[in-house]
């Protein structure tokens, strides 16, 4: 994602509500009719045919840094791929919200992870995860939990970390899937998302340590206006 050097945040005068206002680039946050996140609401969607959701992540390298508000992490290699519908879609950054952006059923999750891809066209698609926390643990935060709050100190300051995203989503693969926009100004539309379903589950002491940096990072739900929700069991 490109970085602005048109500051916003997710409080007071530069706030969510105000985006639409801070400069003509991100007009949209207001004017916009497909705006992300959304409440998924269960009595809204309609079954999706095709084939199931294709992961192909592996432990690779990745390149963490302050970006605008938050931390995102950069693969450094680019054989990180899905393919949704018969189209490949390469991983180009992913970070996380806390607390969730999309709902479901209203329900808000502790986090939700937002792995953005790009085809060969530049169209985006954006794999969204949410997490639990409890003491049933699936996934160990404990080098990502170390080096969010170094990063986020200094824009100049990066670290490399090696992860497997994998180990990041559910081995169910059901998502849910509609049209809508980036969550952070400027909030441009035209972006595919796919919400998975089910959810992984991180620590206490982890969720509390990303919380301490990205604690407050989510926008409100937009109004859906009219558009369909899909859903892959």
């Amino acid at each position: 994602m490109p970085a602005y050097s048109i500051k916003w945040s997710y409080d007071g005068e530069k706030g969510p509500e105000h985006w639409g206002q801070i400069c003509s680039d991100f007009e949209i946050a207001q004017s916009g009719k497909k705006q992300s996140p959304i409440d998924i609401c269960i009595k809204d969607i309609k079954p999706l045919e095709g084939k199931p959701l294709e992961t192909n992540y592996s432990r690779i390298p990745y390149l963490v840094k302050r970006v605008e508000n938050s931390v995102h992490l950069f693969p450094q290699e680019t054989n990180q791929t899905l393919v949704f519908q018969n189209e490949t879609y390469r991983l180009v950054a992913f970070h996380a919200h806390i607390p969730s952006e999309h709902l479901l059923d209203a329900a808000v999750y502790p986090i939700e992870w937002h792995f953005v891809h790009e085809n060969a066209r530049g169209e985006k698609l954006v794999l969204g995860a949410f997490m639990d926390v409890g003491t049933n643990v699936s996934i160990d935060m404990t080098d990502i939990r170390r080096v969010f709050p170094e990063v986020f100190k200094d824009f100049s300051i990066e670290r490399e970390l090696s992860l497997d995203i994998t180990d990041f989503l559910p081995e169910e693969k059901a998502y849910f899937t509609y049209e809508g926009s980036l969550t952070t100004p400027p909030t441009v539309e035209g972006i595919r998302w796919v919400v998975m379903k089910n959810r992984q589950t991180m620590g206490h002491v982890a969720h509390r340590a990303l919380e301490k940096v990205i604690g407050g990072t989510n926008r409100p739900v937009q109004p859906l206006n009219g558009r369909s929700i899909q859903f892959y069991e």
